[in-house]
């Protein structure tokens, strides 16, 4: 090792050494870590959302759906509702929604959510 390298290690060395480091108390040492926060479980998105043509235009969980009928309702639309079952036998929620101006995409969507 030449007397560059030396310096230059010295120089590190003593830059790592004398680097400031943030105290902590012995108490927060001392203290457990707290217990993990336990994420609410999302609800799933099983409502399928049809426009007015019969075209899946995404999904929603039953929550928001609810909430969408009662704004329609709230806006002076009508909220149709019908129980079916499928082919496999599973019981279906059908619900129309139809809007007060339905120049915007036709203004009826309905809704698939299982019972």
């Amino acid at each position: 090792m030449d007397t560059y390298e030396l310096a230059a290690v010295t120089v590190i060395g003593t830059a790592i050494v004398l680097a400031p480091i943030a105290p902590q108390p012995i108490r927060e040492l001392n203290t457990p870590p707290a217990p993990p926060v336990v994420e609410p479980e999302l609800e799933p998105a099983v409502v399928a959302n049809y426009d007015c043509y019969g075209s899946l235009w995404g999904h929603d969980t039953i929550t928001k759906a609810e909430a969408d009928f009662a704004e329609t309702l709230a806006e002076g639309g009508t909220v149709d509702e019908w129980h079916v079952a499928d082919l496999d036998g599973q019981p279906l929620r059908i619900v129309r929604t139809t809007a007060v101006d339905t120049r915007f995409l036709g203004g009826i969507d309905i809704c698939v959510i299982p019972a």
